[in-house]
């Protein structure tokens, strides 16, 4: 097996896509990295691209945009620690460190022991995921109020909510600011308002492998259990079921919540995998 590693989004797109777009649930935050590129080539400033070969077959990809989590594929065990080894000399180029690795469960967590063995740093969290995939939805019932998309008057109310979320959930925010005003932007940010005042927020992604991803959802603790999640993100995956060429919508929960994995099961999603998200010291 041979580890490939480029900076170009178009190689690196030539060479995987096929193998993305068989698992196009599993893979698609890869997925989305490369549209992002191919929209926005300055999203990220230092974007770094692997895969892995066995003969002439693609068996691996990983992609890694500093400071965010290294992401990772499935892969094959044994190449784990090559692709280290790799990961590692471009972080050494950008005098940089990885924060973790993301991705299925078995991949990331031999990735990130690859990792910590080649720098010493310990691994100081690892927090399960659930990956859901919704084919059938199932309709919730309607809280009051009603849903509208956000405007840009409301960006920074998503801001805000953004990293309390990112807070919540013990993950890194970035600029949520940038976030939220390029996705208020480009349409993809819902919200329910309740007596005149937004009270939850649900986003998607654009398309991709015939897939929509669905998050962040968030409601402020104080709006909670009146199933304003539940109903957005349900007619949010069902306007994108109705797009030209999307199959599925998918999410991930974290695995230790159980409310949140039941409101989303209650909508249709259904458990279809197992992913992690390992942060280092």
């Amino acid at each position: 097996m041979r580890v490939h590693s480029t900076d170009s989004v178009e190689d690196y797109a030539h060479a995987v896509s096929a193998f993305l777009e068989a698992e196009p649930c599993g893979r698609n935050v890869l997925l989305s990295i490369v549209s992002v590129l191919r929209a926005t080539p300055d999203a990220f400033s230092t974007p770094a691209f692997w895969w892995t070969t066995e003969g002439d077959e693609v068996v691996g990809a990983a992609s890694w945009t500093p400071p965010w989590n290294l992401l990772v594929s499935t892969l094959p065990l044994a190449v784990a620690p090559d692709l280290a080894a790799a990961v590692s000399t471009r972080a050494e180029s950008l005098g940089v460190r990885a924060s973790g690795v993301n991705g299925p469960a078995d991949s990331a967590h031999a990735v990130a022991s690859a990792l910590s063995s080649m720098t010493g740093r310990t691994v100081a969290r690892v927090r399960p995921m659930l990956l859901h995939e919704l084919d059938h939805p199932h309709e919730v019932a309607t809280p009051s109020g009603f849903r509208r998309p956000a405007a840009s008057a409301d960006v920074p109310l998503v801001a805000t909510w953004l990293d309390a979320f990112s807070a919540e959930v013990e993950i890194y925010a970035g600029d949520s600011m940038r976030t939220a005003s390029r996705m208020v932007r480009e349409n993809h940010f819902e919200m329910w308002m309740d007596a005149d005042q937004p009270v939850c927020v649900v986003g998607h992604h654009a398309p991709v492998g015939r897939v929509v991803r669905v998050g962040p959802v968030y409601t402020p603790p104080e709006h909670r259990q009146r199933g304003y999640a539940r109903r957005l993100t349900y007619e949010v995956s069902m306007d994108a079921l109705a797009e030209p060429g999307v199959d599925r919508c998918m999410l991930f929960t974290d695995a230790d919540n159980p409310v949140s994995n039941s409101i989303y099961r209650q909508a249709g999603y259904m458990p279809r995998g197992e992913h992690v998200e390992i942060e280092f010291t």
